[in-house]
């Protein structure tokens, strides 16, 4: 089946998907560390299809938590299963060896 294509005409008047989502400033107050006066942090949060503000903010904390897990523990992990793997597979040879010829006499 063809695919259907979109006018140049439908393309110019639609935003497409973003058509119901709003923009809106979020300024988050915060105390600083070194001075102790307050900061103002500015973010722009698109709010979709007339989602409330605080759940789009729980939305980006949750994407956020995300992006800063740990994972050096897992990478730790593979890289010395990859290095003891090599070994073991050698030993594995050199024992399947042996046991054939165990079994032939």
């Amino acid at each position: 089946m063809a695919k259907k294509q979109k006018s140049f005409a439908d393309k110019a008047s639609g935003r497409g998907a973003d058509a119901d989502a709003v923009m809106v400033k979020y300024v988050k107050s915060v105390k600083s560390e070194k001075t102790g006066f307050w900061r103002f942090n500015e973010q722009m949060v698109k709010l979709l299809d007339g989602e409330d503000l605080n759940a789009a903010l729980k939305r980006l904390d949750e994407a956020s938590n995300l992006v800063d897990i740990d994972l050096s523990a897992f990478e730790a992990t593979t890289n010395t299963d990859d290095t003891s793997s090599a070994g073991t597979d050698e030993s594995k040879e050199s024992s399947a060896v042996t046991d054939s010829e165990g079994e032939e006499e």
